[in-house]
């Protein structure tokens, strides 16, 4: 007995042992992971900073970077022999009296840290912060779909842009290829970014069911990179973009390089490539907040191929078509890169400015698409400027790619609201309402020129518009007259907009508008009393109905017959007994 006991004990204790270093074992691995680098893809870059440290004071007493960022310190003594501590770092350097030394370390753990001197009687501060942006898409989070069914070659485009598809995968994007699929909903289930490059085979063209999906798809906040080629126009791959205002053109932009600018035309001498530097402000091209994967801006970019047309008719008809402007939509496309007084669209293609072809800044190279729900289209005349020979001849193009991708994720450039507000939220007909709301930057930052519209709205249509004013880019306040709305329930929201930065709509708050003073009767006065004449009426005939046949007998004992009886002492006469019959003699 004893010896199965002894066993039982060993057996719960090597079991026991088991968990507990399976548990240690755990525990070690989630440590380990957590103080490993975010990812090593980031491009952070290095943060260079002075710091003069005295017996008092630390100058400046805080600083903070992003995680990854090379770290690189100058630190001055300005009067006596001091150390420099960061403990969770490993640093304790020595600075010898009004002599400066440098410390340099890659800021890989987040937090917040102190760095101190055994001679200074004040601390400083460091702060290591995530490299994305809180509420922010992370590139691990981001799902690409390359469509490759409208092209003629799958492999051939595999092949072109292998580059572009490796630094996706290299930054640990997640991604597939579709080359049989048809593009539907449940395609680009799951999908934050379609990615279509030279879409050529006109046996393949986008069906009616693509077409509705992939524009439902941008409406409600998706991405979609599309770029042609010379072929695309072959296709039907128009009827996709044109309810954004776009179209593939079937010209060619070629580049004047003629000394005699003036009179350009039958000059041979011109370029299928050139750089293009004519942009408009945007943080595709100058973001200088921090873009998670792409420190480089693109001053310029290397342009080769087709153009595209931009109309905004196109625009209006779609919405009108979609019947969405009854609920508000907002879609808007605008040029990123143009044209110059070099520039001309090559139409026939024999390389020679005829007159019948436009030079210009009308030549449009590079449009981009936003819509209410912040969905964002790039729409590229030609592809080719994403192949692997151009991004490697010109890494503006490279960064160009980069840039735009983290663009369309909404991985950065983004408005933000807070403190949208109402004064009251009941008030009569008449009555002025105050609104206020508050727009910023993903990073918490200061942007310019945001144009934002207070909207009140009923049974889904928009009754009143209002520009909202600013004095500081970021508080913005308006005031509403009642008048203007009528009585009855309404709601408001606000939609923020800055073109590169997306549209940002508040929640809505609800409204009640009562009536300035007693409500007026709808209904005259004379079909109310003819209908309160109809009530008396039928309630005194009901009256007499109630009296007449339910309370009243159905005789009286005056109206009774005596036939009845009559016959009934008949029928008792025959049946009744002679008792005389029984009676004892």
């Amino acid at each position: 007995m004893q010896l199965k006991i002894k066993k039982l004990l060993m057996i719960i204790s090597i079991i026991s042992f088991l968990v507990i270093g399976e548990s240690l074992a755990a525990n070690a691995m989630q440590s380990q992971i957590d103080d490993e680098l975010t990812p090593d893809l980031f491009h952070v870059g290095e943060f260079n900073l002075h710091i003069n440290v005295s017996k008092t004071a630390f100058t400046p007493e805080s600083f903070t970077v992003k995680e990854s960022a090379a770290v690189n310190l100058t630190i001055e003594s300005i009067d006596i022999g001091h150390t420099f501590v960061i403990v969770e770092y490993g640093i304790n350097e020595v600075i010898e009296a009004n002599t400066t030394i440098v410390v340099e370390f890659i800021a890989n753990k987040i937090g917040e840290f102190t760095y101190s001197s055994v001679n200074c009687s004040e601390t400083g501060t460091f702060n290591v912060e995530d490299p994305y942006v809180p509420d922010l898409p992370r590139h691990d989070e981001v799902n690409i779909l390359f469509d490759l069914r409208h092209n003629t070659d799958n492999n051939g485009i595999k092949s072109k842009y292998s580059g572009l598809v490796n630094w996706i995968q290299d930054s640990e994007f997640k991604f597939s290829f579709n080359e049989d699929a048809h593009v539907i909903n449940s395609t680009l289930a799951g999908i934050d970014l379609l990615i279509i490059l030279e879409p050529n085979d006109s046996t393949k063209n986008f069906t009616i069911f693509e077409i509705e999906a992939i524009t439902q798809f941008v409406r409600d906040g998706g991405g979609l990179l599309i770029a042609g080629s010379a072929d695309s126009i072959f296709t039907n791959v128009n009827e996709l973009i044109q309810p954004f205002g776009i179209h593939f053109d079937n010209a060619t932009a070629m580049c004047i390089n003629s000394t005699d600018l003036s009179d350009p035309i039958g000059e041979n001498n011109t370029l299928s490539t050139f750089f293009v530097s004519e942009f408009m402000d945007h943080p595709i091209l100058t973001e200088n907040q921090y873009v998670p994967l792409t420190d480089e801006i693109v001053p310029t970019i290397n342009y080769a191929g087709p153009m595209l047309e931009i109309n905004e008719t196109w625009i209006e008809e779609s919405l009108e078509f979609y019947d969405l402007q009854v609920a508000g939509e907002i879609v808007d496309s605008y040029v990123l890169a143009s044209g110059n007084e070099t520039t001309f669209a090559d139409e026939n293609g024999n390389g020679v400015v005829d007159e019948n072809e436009t030079i210009g800044l009308n030549n449009t190279l590079i449009v981009l698409t936003e819509t209410k729900n912040n969905g964002r289209i790039a729409t590229i005349g030609s592809a080719n400027i994403f192949n692997d020979t151009q991004m490697g001849r010109n890494p503006e193009n490279e960064f160009f790619f980069q840039r735009t991708i983290q663009w369309l994720t909404k991985m950065y450039a983004v408005i933000q609201n807070s403190n949208f507000d109402l004064s009251t939220f009941t008030l009569n007909q008449g009555d002025i309402i105050n609104s206020n709301v508050t727009y910023i930057a993903q990073n918490n930052t200061l942007i310019e020129g945001i144009n934002v519209t207070l909207r009140v709205v009923r049974s889904s249509n928009i009754v009143l518009e209002i520009n909202m004013e600013t004095t500081d880019n970021t508080n913005f306040s308006c005031t509403i007259d009642t008048n203007e709305i009528g009585r009855g329930t309404v709601y408001i929201n606000i939609v923020g907009h800055k073109r590169g930065y997306g549209y940002n709509t508040t929640t809505d708050l609800y409204l009640e508008v009562f009536p300035p003073g007693p409500e007026p009767l709808d209904v005259p006065i004379p079909y109310i009393i003819t209908f309160a004449l109809t009530i008396i009426i039928g309630l005194i005939a009901l009256t007499f109905f109630f009296v007449r046949v339910v309370k009243t007998p159905k005789g009286t004992p005056s109206e009774k017959s005596e036939e009845p009886e009559e016959e009934l002492d008949e029928e008792e006469g025959e049946d009744a007994v002679d008792l005389d019959e029984y009676e004892t003699e």
